[in-house]
């Protein structure tokens, strides 16, 4: 018996649409070695996802001058999100320090993300 899984992502995609924000995310890759400046060129890419922000997970500090706060979120996107890739949402630049999709087939429903701010 096979299970058709896209019906609960687009559940997931109009929960998070009604109860999050639409995030523009940016990808950062380094292309080729370009051997008369000697370094690799660079060049960036976005996408858009569905994003719900939850409440603050934990808070470290390194020192006095450092603080760092991990916030877990779900997302849902057509492009696959990877660590790395970063988002300014309400005012504030996170980056994407986790990635686990929620794929219990084929699909993936949805995608639990953690954004360091």
């Amino acid at each position: 018996m096979t299970v058709n899984y896209s019906a609960l992502s687009s559940t997931a995609e109009r929960l998070l649409t009604n109860f999050g924000q639409t995030v523009t995310f940016t990808r950062f890759t380094r292309g080729t070695y370009v051997a008369a400046s000697g370094m690799n060129s660079a060049s960036s890419s976005t996408y858009t996802a569905k994003v719900a922000l939850f409440e603050q997970e934990k808070k470290e500090e390194g020192d006095n001058q450092l603080q760092i706060a991990d916030f877990p979120a779900s997302m849902h996107s057509s492009t696959p999100p990877l660590i790395g890739d970063t988002a300014t949402i309400n005012g504030k630049s996170y980056r994407i320090n986790e990635v686990e999709p929620v794929q219990p087939g084929s699909t993936v429903i949805y995608y639990e993300i953690t954004l360091r701010s």
